[in-house]
């Protein structure tokens, strides 16, 4: 095993990190301004890793997925490879639009219980091993725009044979593959759109489902409604401004299209029992 550590940034927002051999301890914090996601591949020994506070227990060949859902992951020990990479790096001229369905594996059923993490098939593992080798040889000639696209392929086909085996994984509850893309697409959709879009019905619109269905859905499988994970969303990046940056209160207001300041405290301290003022100033105590 040798460590490699690769950091590539190209143009605007277009990057990607391949790390095959990870260094404790190691800290995470998904940045919303760079759209960044993690991918976590456990390859040694059963070990745990704790994500937003919470010990999570990663067997064996698990890989993780953690999206801006989630505020921070932290690895204390163990053998990890892993791939930190932002979604325009998939999608660059079209801005992410493209980069859905590639990106599904990150917005599964988001509960401490249901983590989007697939235990590799056996039968696949060497795809990924084959895969995997293709991404750190590529990553190592990036010369020309050939070889950038040669990474993304490679990285695409990473996450499609992970989504195979995500609906395949013991890992989920049992359930329809129907819902279970529906509350995918959901989640990426919130992800990408929670700033302007603050209705169930919004996101029901472009889905061309009834919001009344996707109520029912959540109701079904998951422990939160579909307005609460919304709410959810919104919240975490208003704490992630308050904590990580001096940005002025009424224009973290204005960024999340609330009609003035005062309404955006009623829902933080709703959110949160406290004002956003004091969740500021015991963050920065």
């Amino acid at each position: 095993m040798f460590s490699t550590i690769i950091w590539l940034q190209f143009m605007v927002k277009q990057n990607i990190k391949i790390i095959d051999n990870l260094k404790f301890p190691y800290t995470f914090t998904p940045d919303d301004s760079n759209d960044e996601l993690v991918i976590l591949w456990n390859i040694g020994e059963l070990t745990h890793v704790k994500l937003d506070g919470n010990e999570i227990e990663l067997e064996r060949n698990c890989v993780l997925f953690v999206s801006e859902f989630y505020m921070n992951l932290q690895v204390q020990y163990g053998l990890f490879r892993a791939i930190i990479f932002n979604k325009t790096f998939l999608s660059p001229v079209d801005n992410g639009v493209n980069a859905c369905a590639y990106l599904m594996i990150f917005y599964g059923l988001h509960a401490i219980n249901h983590l989007p993490k697939v235990i590799i098939n056996k039968n696949d593992l060497n795809s990924f091993e084959i895969i995997w080798k293709d991404i750190l040889s590529e990553i190592n000639i990036l010369n020309n725009p050939f070889s950038i696209a040669l990474l993304r392929n490679s990285l695409e086909r990473f996450l499609l044979l992970f989504e195979r085996n995500h609906e395949q994984s013991a890992y989920d509850i049992p359930i329809n593959l129907k819902d279970l893309r529906l509350i995918k697409e959901f989640q990426y959709l919130v992800n990408t759109n929670f700033k302007e879009l603050t209705k169930v019905s919004d996101y029901a619109n472009i889905l061309e489902i009834s919001p009344k269905k996707i109520s029912e859905i959540f109701g079904f499988y998951y422990s939160k409604k579909a307005s609460e994970l919304i709410a959810d969303r919104r919240n975490l990046y208003a704490k992630r401004r308050l904590m990580y940056t001096d940005e002025l209160i009424k224009n973290i207001a204005y960024n999340l299209n609330f009609s003035d300041s005062q309404a955006f405290s009623h829902f933080f301290k709703k959110q949160n029992g406290i004002t956003p003022h004091d969740f500021r100033s015991r963050f920065k105590s």
